[in-house]
């Protein structure tokens, strides 16, 4: 009996180690592991894509407990500068950055995402749609990107998103480019 337990215990330890060594050496193999979002953002997900806001209409919604304001740039360029109270959701962003970035948006009617320009927001707005399909929530895009916004001299922090930071670091609460 304890003969036939070990030949059964062997043949499925080298079954598992085979379909393994296979699923391994396929190119589209199964992955294993935690689950994380893709880091590319695809242009073709912009199809169809969400209502465009000008920084006036952004700046006047800024501030209201159902609004989020959302960085689609790198953390660098989040740390320049970014919409003052904007939360940081880089489209390369993973899984754990973005399901933290999506639980802000519990109990909220309306994001606003940004990158430099509209179109580098349009993919993760798209994403966003995806993410939470379902829900009552408009997805817009700020018009112009960060850049317009700046330029309207709508209010500007600076620093380092809480995702990204390593050490505190001051905030600057007008436009960039104004003087001290």
């Amino acid at each position: 009996m304890i003969a036939i337990l070990l030949r059964a215990l062997v043949i499925v330890a080298a079954s598992a180690v085979a379909g393994l060594a296979i699923n391994a050496a396929r190119p589209g193999g199964i992955r294993f592991g935690s689950f994380e979002a893709p880091a590319v953002c695809d242009q073709a997900e912009a199809a169809g894509a969400p209502l465009e806001l000008g920084p006036g209409d952004v700046a006047t919604m800024c501030g209201a407990a159902d609004v989020v304001v959302a960085d689609a740039r790198p953390a660098s360029r989040f740390a320049e500068g970014h919409v003052a109270g904007a939360i940081h959701l880089p489209c390369d962003a993973t899984g754990s950055v973005a399901s933290e970035a999506i639980a802000h948006l519990d109990g909220k009617r309306t994001v606003v995402v940004y990158g430099e320009t509209t179109e580098d927001a349009q993919p993760v707005a798209a994403s966003l749609r995806r993410r939470t399909h379902g829900r009552d929530l408009r997805i817009a895009v700020l018009r112009g990107g960060f850049q317009a916004w700046n330029q309207a001299g709508q209010a500007c922090a600076s620093g380092p998103c809480d995702e990204c930071k390593k050490e505190p670091t001051p905030t600057q609460t007008r436009p960039l480019g104004a003087g001290p």
